[in-house]
């Protein structure tokens, strides 16, 4: 039976890892792995956590059954199914059945009681997809890793994941400008927030300059050791944050490159791109960032009113000015601050991709470039049409 509907990758070059190509499957291996997992090694600083104030303490109750029905229900049939080949279809059929969904929750609340994971859940298999649009794809980089998990630790996960998103929430530990892989917090409301932001600055004779950057490989990077101290300042009690410790230890994937499956190899970054705790998990990673950001921006000896938004791996920058020599020398002061801020919690920005863009409601006025090659990025030209979260601006 078909159960995953392979569909083969296109014919492309030779992947180059190092300046090698690599010829042999032992070779494509290695160089898929130390490329989505190399930030295995890298230091983290967590002491600007310090910087960011305990939430208040999360209460976790049992699971319910009515949290496993309302998780499936939002599960797609055809999603593609893990190393245990179960699809949702079926699982959706087992839990109809009342005692087979009483043992499921059962499970669940075990789970978190011992603080553990079973080894069977973090097993899984990273199917490799060329991302769109590249101009080539020889480098590791140019595709995207998904992660497929047996579908009984996804559905766990879901309703784990709904909980932080309703406790995290609710303590006020995510920032209100943090979007996507929050519930109700979607592109359009990004978009919308941006466009008031833009119009609002029109009405006081001010333009809107804005600076983009993105992270490198975010998912991949993201440090377990890192999100421990996040969930413990997120509030947290000592029995969930030994669950994650868990969770994340001793974990394990394939990967599969047409229809070849490689080896396992083990992983200890990373929460894994297409899991259903990455998106609440990878904000929870952000938030305090943010804050610090936020804090550290005000505490300075002279205010800089930039603003931010998140949108998981990529950041935008704020500024609102009269002069362009001002807007500009506030967003190459704070991008120089989220930088430093980044690599303190392991995560590097990809300068290359950064843009910059300047709202400016009459025609044929300057639209001056910013310079960042003080820190370490190129000078960058703003575009007469700038496309960003799948919006066209102009």
């Amino acid at each position: 039976m078909n159960w995953v509907k392979k569909k083969n990758l296109l014919t492309i070059e030779s992947i180059l890892y190092e300046g090698q190509s690599c010829n042999t499957l032992p070779d494509l291996w290695h160089a898929l792995h130390s490329s989505y997992n190399s930030a295995e090694n890298r230091p983290i600083n967590a002491s600007f956590l310090n910087e960011t104030p305990q939430a208040d303490q999360i209460l976790w109750p049992l699971f319910s059954k009515q949290e496993f029905k309302d998780a499936i229900a939002k599960c797609s049939s055809s999603s593609t199914p893990g190393p245990d080949h179960i699809s949702w279809r079926h699982l959706k059929s087992l839990i109809t059945n009342d005692r087979c969904l009483l043992k499921i929750v059962q499970i669940a609340n075990v789970c978190i009681d011992l603080e553990f994971w079973p080894s069977y859940f973090k097993s899984s298999n990273t199917v490799v997809i060329p991302k769109p649009n590249k101009n080539n794809y020889n480098s590791p980089k140019s595709f995207r890793p998904i992660v497929l998990l047996n579908t009984m630790g996804k559905l766990i996960k879901k309703v784990i994941s709904n909980r932080l998103q309703f406790h995290l929430s609710a303590n006020s530990f995510l920032d209100s400008h943090q979007f996507r892989g929050i519930q109700q917090r979607s592109t359009t409301d990004a978009g919308m927030y941006l466009t008031h932001l833009i119009r609002a600055g029109w009405l006081r004779q001010c333009h809107t300059s804005v600076l983009t950057f993105d992270i490198t490989q975010f998912f991949p990077s993201l440090n377990h050791q890192f999100l421990s101290l996040c969930l413990k300042k997120a509030g947290l009690n000592t029995n969930i944050v030994r669950f994650f410790n868990s969770y994340h230890s001793n974990r394990s994937t394939s990967y599969s490159w047409n229809s070849f499956t490689s080896p396992l190899f083990n992983i200890n970054v990373s929460v894994g791109q297409g899991s259903a705790l990455s998106p609440i998990l990878s904000a929870l990673y952000l938030a305090p960032i943010i804050k610090t950001f936020k804090k550290r921006i005000k505490n300075l000896n002279k205010e800089i009113p930039t603003d931010i938004l998140s949108f998981v791996d990529n950041g935008l920058l704020i500024s609102q000015e009269k002069s362009y020599s001002l807007s500009n020398s506030f967003l190459l002061c704070s991008y120089n601050i989220i930088s430093k801020i980044l690599i303190d919690a392991g995560l590097i920005m990809e300068h290359n991709k950064t843009e910059v863009f300047h709202f400016i409601r009459a025609q044929h006025l300057p639209n001056p470039s910013i310079n960042l090659t003080s820190i370490g990025g190129p000078i960058i030209n703003s575009k007469p049409i700038w496309r960003y979260l799948g919006f066209f601006f102009n």
